[in-house]
């Protein structure tokens, strides 16, 4: 495709003209990159989204266009051109690394392996999501200890090449003025590495009560002594569970679409397509062409967790499928850098319906102590997650801050400290997430803080119960939803609670 003209002035006529045409290759492409991964991620193409990537990166890395855009925001534009604008320079700042050609070669070669690898369980090729269900279900520790590290065989030999990949990303976000691409991409969202780890940080201390009580209840239960990161899920689920036979996979889609549907969202007019196909991820949503054309994408199996993922990814589904926003710069928020935080927030609200008791009573089977106590259980989860996410995050944090340096000494450092774990050989720092969407873990962690924020407006504005309530719908829609990209999350969460961002709805959520 050949390049743009770029204007010599930021005359007002020119200018729109550029915006304009800049905004209708940048959709070609993004919709092209979007469809190439989604057949990869599908198990339909092996060629993945490359070439696409790198002719999006050819166009975008003229020098030009970032100092006729810098230029430009000089000048007082009336919004939404101004804001089209802004997003312009994290797209072009954003690309100049990630879209490298070194760094997407590098890259491609890393999801070429993980995607290409299945896991061996007792002898046999097993999806993911079975070696999930071992550590999660299986009462024999050796078990679970093996499902632990089953992945070590692909990430170990990886470790090189991803050192290699975070060097290039930092050389390319230094060579723009950054620190490290991992402070560039959190500035994105307001955001500093190390007011990071200070949230992060807060939050997991906050759960460590929590997750002391689980651990001596665990012990008590089974007589175990000593406490490992594959006990974890397995303590949580012997707790208290749900059986898979409960949450059937043919009726999963019914089901949380209906629950959405008592969100007052018109679940009959927001289109998106699902496919069930096993994916290193928990799941995932694909907006090609917002709010038209929105994908899903699950493992192909039932079971309350299941619900949970599937009720996440609806909620990216539903978000991407409202927006209004006129054009492409400002519909595909998910594909801007900044917005991830926000994005996963929205996620983990229709998340948690998932375990909440007024659901949970209403699934055939269940009945209402079962639901009252789980939904108990799952409110400690939460701060469990956030706790996991923080420990998680760090790695990455790290790795990008010294790549010289062993990544896992903070973390483990954190892990020690909240999660109170007995010695046991670490796993290897390199994950898919780390591959694919660089310093995207964290969003996580302040997705977490973000949910508690939001829903405590909610529940203010709008009243108890938080579900059913057809009022939240219409309310997040007009909020958070149809504007598409034209807010930042953080200012707007300010906004819209009248309260800065940070960790006190979460801290009062626990204290409830």
């Amino acid at each position: 495709m050949p390049s743009i003209p770029v204007p010599s002035s930021v005359h007002r006529r020119d200018s729109e003209r550029f915006i304009l045409e800049l905004d209708r290759r940048l959709e070609r492409f993004d919709r092209a990159i979007l469809l190439a991964e989604w057949d990869l991620q599908c198990g339909r193409s092996k060629r993945g989204p490359a070439p696409w990537q790198l002719r999006r990166a050819a166009l975008l890395s003229d020098d030009r266009i970032l100092a006729w855009v810098r230029a430009a925001l000089r000048r007082p534009w009336a919004y939404p051109l101004h804001r089209r604008i802004e997003l312009l320079e994290r797209i072009l700042l954003d690309a100049q690394v990630e879209q490298h050609p070194d760094v997407v070669r590098r890259r491609s070669e890393l999801q070429g392996k993980i995607l290409a690898f299945r896991p061996r369980w007792k002898g046999r090729l097993v999806d993911r999501g079975a070696i999930w269900h071992q550590v999660e279900q299986n009462p024999r520790e050796a078990d679970r200890k093996r499902a632990h590290y089953v992945f070590e065989p692909l990430y170990r030999p990886l470790e090189d090449a991803m050192v290699e990949l975070v060097r290039l990303r930092n050389e390319r976000a230094r060579a723009l003025g950054y620190r490290t691409f991992a402070a560039m991409r959190l500035g994105f969202q307001g955001l500093t590495p190390e007011r990071l780890v200070e949230l992060s940080e807060t939050a997991a201390h906050l759960a460590r009560g929590r997750i002391r009580s689980l651990r001596d209840g665990f012990r008590e239960a089974t007589g175990q002594v000593e406490w490992h990161p594959w006990d974890m899920l397995y303590a949580r689920y012997r707790r208290a569970s749900l059986p898979d036979r409960l949450f059937p996979q043919r009726a999963m889609l019914p089901r949380i679409l209906r629950a959405v549907g008592q969100w007052g969202f018109r679940t009959d007019r927001l289109r998106f397509r699902v496919v069930y196909h096993d994916t290193p991820f928990g799941g995932l949503t694909l907006a090609p062409d917002p709010p038209r054309d929105v994908r899903i994408l699950v493992h192909p199996q039932g079971g309350w967790h299941r619900y949970m993922v599937m009720f996440h990814e609806v909620g990216h589904a539903v978000h991407s499928a409202s927006i209004r926003a006129p054009r492409h710069l400002l519909r595909w928020h998910e594909n801007i850098p900044g917005f991830g935080a926000f994005h996963e927030g929205i996620g983990g609200i229709f998340e948690d319906l998932a375990s909440h008791a007024s659901w949970l009573v209403e699934q055939p089977g269940v009945g209402r102590e079962r639901a009252e106590a789980f939904a108990q259980r799952s409110r400690d989860d939460g701060s469990i997650d956030a706790a996991w996410h923080a420990q998680w995050l760090r790695v990455e944090q790290e790795l990008y801050r010294n790549p010289e340096r062993n990544p896992l000494e903070a973390s483990q450092r954190l892990e020690r400290a909240v999660f109170g774990y007995d010695g046991s050989p670490p796993l290897s720092f390199v994950d898919s997430f780390f591959v694919d969407d660089p310093t995207y873990a964290s969003n996580y962690l302040l997705a977490i803080l973000f949910g508690k924020q939001l829903t405590g407006t909610i529940r203010e504005r709008l009243g108890d119960p938080i579900w059913p309530n057809r009022r939240v719908g219409p309310w997040l829609t007009r909020n958070w939803f149809a504007p598409g990209s034209l807010y930042d999350w953080m200012p707007r969460l300010t906004e819209v609670t009248g309260r800065p961002f940070g960790v006190e709805a979460f801290r009062a959520a626990l204290s409830q």
